[in-house]
């Protein structure tokens, strides 16, 4: 017994390490047997994964893509590219080698051991594949700011490269050589200069000599204020609110040590780049500034180190750009030797060639190429000292060959600052509204003739397109062709006269004489008037521009009472802060713009005689309201009054209410931009309809039919200006409204905070992007949303769930209505919520859902939490279910089965985690259809029974892709 005893205890002694050795020893070796056994299950899992990753790659390079050039990706995120193209390729060389594996035993079975370390890599590599899908979150986002390009290109005609290319290596061969950091280019206008800067700009060359190549067009109107707002826009340095010298500082700051050139075009005088913000060019910073100009004199002013003359071109050069403008129609033989003679009187002036051979394109009856040749040969007396007669004569002779209204049309861009871009849409409108456009046209009509127009011109080379402009929405005026416009505008011109100091220093207007005879006046963008007459008489004038003359405070009482024929006035972003009464005098006035005068507080009545009067556009004002009385101008076409501001927080608002038939008198209403300041302007516009309208605006915005609903109300924005959750206006309408789309409410933390009183009648509730909303009700709201039929939430990054409150005691509130007539209830891209259903009171709510659909809500975990309960008969209604792109989510009830009769459709999509439906033998006796997207999926679902699997498994209930 004492020899088993000891037999038995040595042979525990040595077994229990054996054991335990074994035991370690088969961990590792198990890991690895599975590492083979799993292989082909592991990389289509890996395969998944990968897709997911590729989805979301997909998805972020859509956004790089749009935000591009202004945003660009952050460190963080080009790393997470650059490893997902590295993992790109492990995966292809795994896929190779499995396809090729390795056999043993004369290739009757595969190689264990290559087997096992290709699982492991499989294994790791899954491990990554999910690592970068955690980091494509991006908490802290994914795009930054992108940094200053080094140059912008600039849009250069291919008819003018060559003519240029000579004069272009020139500046090249001084840009090279470090003794000349000062640069000037100079010549007569329209020999090229500019065309010269924009191809020494756009080399190649230049790019990898700079750190920065800055353009700046100085022009005649320039100021320091005006260069650095241009320079630091190029930079991306903020100069708002800040004085010259702070800016100065900013512009210093940045360019320090940086090499630089700097491109200044159309220079008039000497301009200090130091006060600018400028580090000074020289031989040892390598920084270069050029310039072009027309004088050599303010080459010297500004101490240019050499200066190269811009000369026309040679007659063969010449010739081949006159012949590539007029269409080749030049080599017809009645026809070549007047179009030589044509090119010759153009003196080798690239614009005069342009401009020429526009007005002659096509022309192929040769008693047009005489008279225009004669025409040329005409003496001509010089109208200004700026152009030069042989600039001059050219481009008068093609301009004499316009259409009347295209004559007319352009003389009015000469309104506008040098080298400012004119939005084609206002221009067209001023167009209109002075009558150049000629007949009875609505407003569309009138933009589609103006097009028609500034194509022309665009054509003839009178009017330019804008660097940039991708949508094609501003033109701009070559600066000899402006002071072209200006001498035939002038007191020597042939043309009606205008008087235009735009973006000049005139504090006053000129009381002259000879300026009662002008028909159109610009002092636009003229910061230093301040003074106007008393009560000027101008007889014939059609159009009146004091927009941007931010220093007039005041209008004469009397002003307007001499114009008899005032057609267009605009007095935008000025400083007044009302209208005298003489305005009643403008009988014939058709367009009033008082856009951005944020001190204007009254819109006077007697604006209620301007009975011809068909565009008028009131934003950003001081204004309360708009006056009842506007509705009395019944010529009215458009009307835009946007962005009023209360000016006093106390303000008690009159009682004016909207009677019925007041919004019908705007029976020429064709645009009708406005908010709803009146009383019942919401009711009404439900009944009364104007036929014209194309294009229809205010905040609160009511659809006719839209969607199924009679009255749907869109609201854009945030709080009221009294912090109510919503303006009043809004409120009114929405307790109106019986669909309501909300968008971008940045402060509403819940819906309820909206109140029964406003949501009763809703049947339609859209939310979009108000990121801190966090419920839809809360233990406070129980009562909202009573009649409520579809709920729909998109894009809510801190939605946390639907219903907020604790589980109310029985008996249940008699207020707890909400949702009760919920039938469809759509959750998109919400990432915060976990349960759909935040208790079962909420369920019980529920017995009229029909359609769930929830997409994208990546934290979405189950429809109830794990301590709550729920019926085997809830949701009774239930028809739809759609689950899409939900990678936590992991079970419907708890693995608890439903009996959902009306059941007819279940479509799920990558639910990864999902195992069990809510299923059973007799459940969802009307199911129709289960989509899935994988065969994996459905094959790794669990059942509580065969009977169950069996019962959904035949076809005629199962829809399976791919």
């Amino acid at each position: 017994m004492l020899i088993f005893h000891v037999t038995f205890t040595v042979v525990a002694a040595v077994a229990q390490p054996v054991c335990e050795f074994g035991r370690c020893l088969w961990v590792p070796i198990s890991k690895h047997i599975n590492y083979a056994k799993n292989l082909s299950k592991n990389l289509k899992n890996l395969d998944k994964k990968a897709s997911e990753l590729g989805k979301r790659r997909d998805d972020i390079d859509v956004q790089i893509e749009r935000e591009n050039p202004h945003k660009t990706p952050t460190k963080e995120c080009e790393e997470w590219i650059k490893n997902i193209e590295e993992m790109k390729k492990n995966i292809t060389i795994i896929k190779s080698e499995f396809k090729d594996e390795k056999k043993c035993l004369r290739g009757l079975c595969p190689d264990i051991f290559a087997r096992m370390k290709l699982g492991e890599r499989v294994v790791n590599m899954i491990c990554e594949v999910e690592e970068l899908l955690k980091k494509s979150k991006f908490e802290n986002g994914f795009l930054t700011d992108s940094p200053p390009l080094k140059i912008e290109k600039k849009l250069v005609p291919d008819s003018l490269t060559a003519s240029a290319s000579n004069t272009l290596e020139k500046v090249l061969d001084k840009i090279r050589d470090e003794t000349t950091p000062k640069i000037g280019i100079w010549g007569m206008g329209g020999i090229g200069k500019t065309t010269v800067m924009q191809l020494l700009n756009n080399t190649p060359e230049i790019t990898t000599m700079f750190d920065f190549v800055i353009w700046v067009t100085v022009s005649k109107t320039w100021n320091i204020r005006k260069i650095q707002e241009e320079v630091g826009k190029r930079l991306s340095i903020d100069t708002t609110n800040e004085s010259n010298e702070r800016v100065a500082s900013k512009l210093l700051q940045k360019l320090e040590g940086k090499k630089y050139l700097l491109l200044l075009d159309d220079v008039w005088e000497k301009v200090d780049l130091s006060v600018v913000g400028f580090p000074n060019a020289h031989q040892e910073n390598g920084c270069k500034v050029v310039l072009t100009t027309r004088k050599l004199e303010v080459c010297r002013k500004m101490e240019t180190d050499d200066d190269i003359k811009v000369e026309g071109l040679p007659e063969k050069e010449a010739w081949e750009m006159f012949n590539l403008k007029v269409g080749n129609v030049a080599e017809c033989p009645t026809i070549k030797q007047h179009a030589e003679k044509i090119v010759k009187k153009c003196g080798g002036l690239p614009l005069a060639l342009k401009v020429v051979g526009g007005a002659l394109r096509k022309k192929y009856n040769e008693n047009v190429w005489r008279q225009f040749l004669r025409d040329l040969k005409s003496p001509a007396e010089a109208l200004t000292e700026d152009i030069k007669e042989e600039v001059f004569k050219p481009l008068k002779v093609s301009y004499d060959y316009l259409t009347d209204i295209e004559k007319n049309c352009l003389l009015f861009c000469g309104l506008y600052l040098e080298d400012h871009n004119i939005e084609k849409s206002e221009l067209i409108v001023y167009w209109g509204a002075e009558g150049l456009l000629s007949g009875k046209l609505t407003l569309a009509d009138a933009r589609v003739k103006g097009d028609v127009i500034l194509e022309a011109l665009i054509d003839a080379s009178l009017l330019e397109k804008c660097d940039g402009d991708d949508n094609n929405d501003y033109v701009k005026m070559h600066d000899v062709v402006r002071d072209l416009v200006l001498a035939m505008t002038s007191q020597k011109g042939e043309e009606c006269l205008h008087l235009v100091r735009a973006g000049t220093s005139t504090e006053k207007m000129p009381v002259v004489e000879e300026w009662e005879k002008a028909t159109r006046i610009s002092f636009m963008y003229n910061q230093h008037l301040s003074n106007l007459s008393e009560s000027p008489d101008y007889p014939m004038l059609l159009t009146l521009i004091l927009r941007g003359c931010s220093n007039l405070k005041v209008i004469p009482e009397s002003f307007f009472d001499n114009m008899p024929r005032l057609h267009v006035l605009d007095l935008s972003s000025t400083s007044i802060n009302s209208l005298p009464i003489s305005i009643s005098k403008l009988v014939t006035l058709r367009e009033l713009l008082l856009n951005g005068c944020s001190y204007l507080n009254v819109l006077p009545v007697e604006l209620s005689e301007l009975k011809s009067l068909e565009v008028l556009e009131v934003t950003k004002a001081m204004l309360d309201r708009p006056p009842i009385w506007i509705f009395e101008l019944t010529t009215l076409k458009r009307l835009k009054i946007k962005d009023l501001r209360r000016f006093d927080d106390n303000f008690v608002y009159s009682e004016q209410v909207l009677v019925p038939g007041l919004i019908s008198k705007l029976s020429q209403m064709e645009e009708f931009l406005v908010p709803s300041f009146f009383d019942d302007f919401g009711q009404i516009m439900e009944k009364e309809k104007i036929n014209g309208i194309q294009v229809l605006y205010w905040p609160i915005k009511i659809n006719f039919g839209f969607g199924g609903y009679k009255k749907v109300l869109t609201y854009d924005g945030g709080r009221g200006e009294d912090h109510s959750i919503l303006p009043w206006a809004i409120e009114d309408v929405l307790s109106r409204s019986n669909a309501f789309e909300l968008w971008r409410h940045g402060e509403l933390t819940t819906l309820s905070d909206l109140g029964a009183r406003n949501t009763c009648e809703l049947k339609s509730y859209h939310v979009y992007f108000c990121d801190m909303l966090e419920n839809v009700v809360n233990g406070n709201g129980l009562d909202a949303f009573r009649n409520l039929e579809i709920l729909e939430l998109n894009n809510l990054r801190n939605l946390k769930c639907i219903l907020e409150m604790e589980e109310p005691s029985p008996p249940l509130p008699r207020v707890a209505n909400s949702f009760t007539n919920l039938t469809k209830l759509g959750l998109f891209n919400c990432p915060m919520i976990k349960h759909v259903f935040s208790n079962g009171f909420m369920i019980q709510q529920l017995s009229n859902l029909a359609e769930l659909e929830i997409r994208l809500c990546t934290g979405l975990e189950g429809m109830l939490s794990e301590d709550e309960n729920v019926e085997y008969e809830a949701l009774p209604k239930l028809k739809f279910v759609w689950l899409w792109d939900l990678p936590e989510f992991v079970s419907f009830f708890k693995g608890i089965a439903m009996c959902w009769k009306s059941l007819e459709d279940m479509d799920i999509s990558n639910c990864p985690k999902l195992r069990k439906l809510p299923l059973d033998v007799n459940s969802a006796t009307n199911l129709k259809s289960i989509k899935v997207r994988s065969i994996n999926f459905w094959d790794s679902l669990e059942w509580d029974n065969n009977a169950t699997k069996l019962c959904f498994q035949p076809l005629r209930h199962l829809f399976l892709t791919y």
